[in-house]
């Protein structure tokens, strides 16, 4: 479909002072003389003792973010240094920049506040930081990959142990400056749906294919499927109100009373969404509890200059030993789906 609505221009930002850039440029530094693989080292005194030494303005705004999210549920970062970029890859799995790049090392001291990184074993092999950029062969799949119309969606909606946030670091924007990541916010979609339609997106009436991004090679028959869940639910107490799960490529109603309030949903999410640009060294972190998002279609050219985003799952807490490929991990391993 496309979107139902212009997009809604106002957001909040935050532009870092060149002192700010500055001093993460020198925290990144020292972060790449920690060893060790990535995930281990995030688990270390010594990194948190970095990330506590993130610039005020930048730490006290994510902070800021993860207690009181805005409605709208997205903090726009800019001025960031994302280091030398070599040409973007257009083959799936390249993975060109590694753990060490400065990019790498800088979502992880920024995803700190939120939580710390994770990862998922079936998806992209466990990576903790993954590279967004178009492939050829991916064009008109609704994947992160594609350049046709993302539309919007939960990430990872199909598993019980969601990230509570969605980073996505700009480190080249399309040659048009078309390509626009959509946010929406169940905060301001709720209040368009009749009490009818809240009520029956509560209940468990829909279900969630595994999205393509965890399931390639699969078959469409093949992709497994979740059990009976909500679409809208309540927050905990201390965190109140309405959040949100659903995919629109994946998530389905059991009947077709259920599928229709879903796509009114989903009309009510254009109908409030915000649509951003981002350029190099610009971050967007969406609050994936409240926030859906998808991305607009765009032109790739495929010569070395297409978009590259860097995107990353902060998740607050410790996580059980027994969802994880590794005790004391941070990557959630291929049969956590059953345990969580």
């Amino acid at each position: 479909m496309t979107t139902t609505a212009e997009p809604r221009a106002d957001l909040a930002a935050l532009t870092l002072e060149p002192a700010d850039t500055k001093r993460l440029e020198g925290l990144v530094q020292v972060a790449a003389r920690l060893t060790g693989p990535l995930e281990e080292s995030l688990q270390t005194e010594a990194f948190a003792a970095l990330a506590e030494r993130l610039p005020a303005r930048l730490r006290e705004g994510i902070e800021s973010f993860r207690d009181t999210p805005p409605d709208h549920g997205l903090l726009v970062v800019r001025g960031l240094p994302v280091g030398d970029i070599p040409t973007t890859p257009s083959t799936y799995g390249s993975n060109v920049l590694g753990e060490t790049h400065p990019s790498s090392l800088l979502v992880a001291l920024v995803a700190h506040p939120l939580g710390g990184l994770i990862g998922y074993e079936d998806e992209k092999s466990g990576a903790l930081v993954h590279d967004v950029y178009p492939v050829p062969t991916d064009a008109a799949k609704p994947l992160n990959s594609g350049s046709t119309l993302f539309d919007f969606h939960t990430e990872n909606v199909h598993h019980p142990v969601r990230p509570s946030h969605l980073g996505l670091l700009c480190l080249r924007p399309d040659h048009d400056r078309r390509a626009a990541t959509m946010v929406a916010s169940v905060r301001e979609a709720e209040p368009l749906l009749t009490a009818a339609d809240r009520e029956l997106l509560r209940t468990d009436r829909y279900r969630s294919r595994f999205p393509l991004s965890f399931t390639r090679g699969l078959a469409e028959e093949e992709r497994p499927v979740t059990e009976p869940h909500p679409v809208l639910m309540d927050g905990p107490a201390d965190a109140p109100g309405t959040r949100v799960r659903f995919n629109m490529h994946n998530t389905f109603g059991t009947d077709p009373e259920a599928q229709a309030a879903l796509e009114r949903l989903n009309r009510a999410m254009h109908t409030v969404h915000r649509a951003v640009r981002a350029d190099r060294g610009e971050l967007l972190l969406v609050d994936n509890r409240i926030v859906v998002h998808g991305r607009s279609d765009f032109t790739p050219r495929y010569d070395g200059q297409d978009r590259w985003l860097r995107r990353f799952y902060p998740y607050p807490g410790e996580l059980r030993g027994d969802v994880l490929v590794r005790t004391g991990g941070r990557v959630l391993s291929k049969d956590s789906y059953a345990r969580a």
